[in-house]
């Protein structure tokens, strides 16, 4: 026999269980756009990776937010910069994204990356939504396995 304090814990518990698959379903699509946001962020970040693995640097330019276009002024010299100041970043021999952090139209991606020489590195890109719902890359720091921010 089933006392009154069982039944009312389970009746607790079954209303409980409703209210958090009420909430899952109501927070299903705002959870979709979340991972289809952090896809797309994170998709931008490896499409630049294979511009610079592939040496095109119209591609990986096109990736750039207005702001970092501004500053590099052109393809070439955006490479330039990039091979000079982030050597891990233009070149590495593995890469591992974390799980992105995206606050309205900006989005924090960290990224490990292991160099040819198998020395780690933790970059943290920086994104920006732009108006036509395309997010581009706006920064890139890199700290090096000892700490240090390069």
């Amino acid at each position: 026999m089933v006392s009154s304090a069982t039944r009312f814990f389970q009746s607790v518990f079954r209303a409980a269980a409703l209210m958090g698959l009420f909430a899952a379903c109501a927070a299903g699509p705002a959870l979709a756009q979340s991972a289809k946001s952090e896809a797309a962020v994170i998709a931008v970040i490896q499409k630049q990776f294979d511009a610079f693995a592939a040496d095109d640097a119209e591609q990986a330019f096109r990736l750039a937010s207005p702001g970092i276009k501004a500053m590099s002024g052109n393809a070439q010299n955006f490479m330039v910069l990039v091979k000079v100041q982030y050597g891990v970043v233009h070149r590495h021999a593995s890469a591992a994204f974390l799980k992105p952090t995206i606050i309205g139209k900006e989005a924090l991606v960290k990224v490990r990356l292991t160099d040819e020489n198998g020395v780690s590195w933790m970059v943290a890109y920086t994104l920006e939504l732009q108006k036509n719902k395309e997010w581009l890359i706006s920064g890139c720091h890199i700290q090096g396995e000892q700490g240090t921010f390069v």
